[in-house]
């Protein structure tokens, strides 16, 4: 399947390249369409029927706002955001045990509606003046690269490209390899062999590999696997002349749960500050603008952690997760009102460390509640006191951590994620072909797993 899908990839390359401007955007829907298609056909009946209620209400939005008419435009919103909130749930809610069965299938539903509620709601602001065709809609949802697993895109760069010219130079040729190479490490290398080593559940450990160290574990799997998946998904996208928004900026060292999610699932943390955080902060400030104002300082990162939490599934123990994340928000923005930092003061490296210390340890301990039901997470909690069987490991799961912080610190130290492009010309040549060894020998080992996200 995976030197199929490298074939059908090429062949989309080369007629891509050899069409008129004009001419490639189609290509590229049709090719989402067929890619969407080729993995069951009846996953494209909900994404086509979401295009449609999406585009009908946009247009309905913009008529009724160019008109002036601020409360019909308001209702086509809420109307359009309704019914596709409404649909999600259906779907995953009927889907949700097994999302690739039944007469619709949920595949990247859950990224493809976010991505329709930004566009109505940007179409309502004005963000978006410039109506688009049934078409450009169509692909804004369905470009392949970012459906089943985003990022998930705004509809304004992205329309931009699009109308734009798409030239894949030799800065971007090279640039969109190492994303490729670098995520085919993270995915085959990193998070695949560790994946193997854990255990099937994360309720306990092994004889070698303890409680903490599955959580542990268990974090760098889903770190690893999602970034992997985003940077191959934006590097195949350059290919096309698109660039796609960043997802992951180095999050384990997150100083602060703020911080934390400036870095974590980038794209999906943005959506949430601009759709759901500053739409009840400033409802909430238009009421009181006091900057202790209780309820702006407690209800919008609690309301905006719930719906994360939500987004990853209806069960009790996400809704726990999500509220967890919301309440270490919400004693942030307490301490810092109760101790203001002076302006433009950088934290001192040992409060920077404890502070990466703290949130890597607190987010791998919430994993359970996002992984399991509340009373099999207590049991994890309950095996990490003293007496329980918390072990921390064996050295082929810190081994197979240590390439990971070493991407990581590379991209820290050079401020950039395609690292390798500091380096002499020699030495990338040498270190892509040996990114392309090392994947294919850990493909031959271990079975590639789906992405984590896959079928989201």
């Amino acid at each position: 399947m995976f030197a199929g899908g490298l074939v059908a990839l090429a062949a989309v390359l080369f007629v891509y390249h050899c069409l008129p401007a004009r001419a490639q955007a189609a290509w590229l829907l049709l090719c989402s369409y067929l890619f969407y298609s080729w993995w069951a056909w009846q996953f494209t009946p909900v994404l086509a029927a979401m295009t449609l209620a999406t585009h009908v209400c946009a247009t309905r939005i913009a008529v009724q706002r160019d008109r002036g008419r601020k409360e019909r435009s308001r209702a086509w919103l809420i109307a359009g955001v309704a019914l596709i909130v409404a649909m999600l749930a259906a779907l995953r809610a009927g889907y949700r045990d097994a999302p690739f069965e039944g007469p619709f299938a949920v595949l990247g539903i859950s990224f493809y509606s976010l991505q329709a509620i930004a566009y109505l709601s940007d179409c309502y602001s004005g963000i978006l003046r410039n109506r688009h065709s049934l078409g450009e809609v169509a692909l804004y949802l369905a470009y392949f690269p970012k459906l089943v697993a985003g990022p998930i895109e705004r509809p304004q760069p992205f329309f931009a490209q699009l109308a734009g010219p798409r030239v894949v130079d030799d800065a971007r040729l090279a640039r969109a390899v190492t994303l490729i190479a670098i995520g085919a490490i993270r995915k085959l290398a990193i998070a695949d062999p560790l994946r193997a080593l854990l255990p099937l559940s994360a309720s306990s450990g092994t004889a070698e590999i303890g409680t903490a160290a599955a959580l542990v574990g268990y974090m760098f799997v889903i770190y690893n696997d999602f970034a992997g998946y985003t940077c191959i998904a934006r590097g195949v996208s350059l290919l096309f002349g698109i660039e796609l928004s960043r997802n992951f900026d180095v999050p384990f060292a997150a100083h602060s749960f703020s911080n934390l999610w400036s870095r974590w699932h980038v794209s999906f943390s943005l959506w949430l500050r601009d759709y759901v955080y500053l739409p009840i902060s400033r409802y909430l400030l238009l009421r009181d603008l006091r900057r202790n104002n209780f309820a702006n300082v407690v209800v919008p990162p609690l309301v905006t952690m719930l719906v994360c939490g939500l987004w990853h599934g209806t069960n009790l123990h996400m809704l726990a997760w999500g509220g967890a994340h919301g309440l270490f928000l919400i004693v942030e923005r307490v301490g810092g009102l109760v101790w203001p930092p002076p302006p433009g003061r950088v934290l001192p490296r040992w409060r920077r460390v404890v502070g990466i210390a703290v949130v890597f340890s607190v987010s791998c301990l919430t994993l359970a509640a996002f992984r399991l039901p509340i009373d099999q997470a207590w049991g994890v909690w309950q095996q990490l006191l003293p007496g329980g069987s918390g072990g921390l490991g064996n050295v082929r799961l810190v081994m197979l951590m240590i390439p990971s912080l070493w991407l990581d610190w590379m991209q820290l130290r050079h401020g950039d994620e395609t690292m390798i492009a500091h380096w002499p010309r020699i030495v990338r040549a040498a270190a892509l072909a040996g990114a392309i060894l090392i994947c294919l020998a850990a493909a031959a080992s271990v079975s590639p797993a789906p992405f984590v996200y896959q079928g989201f």
